[in-house]
């Protein structure tokens, strides 16, 4: 779990600053897609665990010893160091609340409702 909120928490972080710099007025489309980034960065940080889930046992067990594999997030690294904790799941939880709640607010303010 700690590969995948590291690997959203780079776009999460770009994504709560343009919200913060435009003061909270974005589109849809950056509602939309902000998601959509957050997926993509968690899914680039376990590139090299895939190969495990159709059945190549083989390639996962060398990409799992390869250094190069830093460049999927530091990889390689966070696997040597990594433990399990419930503080991760609260971190992607609450990316997951804070997305839910710009899109919340910008719904309200577009509906003219006060927040």
């Amino acid at each position: 779990m700690n590969q995948i909120v590291l690997g959203a928490s780079g776009p999460f972080l770009v994504v709560v600053l343009v919200y913060l710099v435009r003061r909270g007025r974005v589109g849809p489309v950056f509602l939309a897609c902000s998601p959509l980034l957050l997926i993509l960065g968690s899914i680039w940080a376990v590139v090299p665990d895939l190969p495990r889930l159709i059945g190549r046992k083989d390639l996962y067990d060398r990409l799992a010893q390869d250094p190069r594999t830093d460049i999927f997030l530091y990889h390689y690294t966070i696997d040597r160091m990594e433990t399990d904790s419930a503080w991760w799941v609260v971190a992607f939880v609450a990316m997951v609340g804070t997305l839910t709640y710009m899109a919340w607010r910008q719904l309200s303010r577009a509906e003219g409702r006060p927040r």
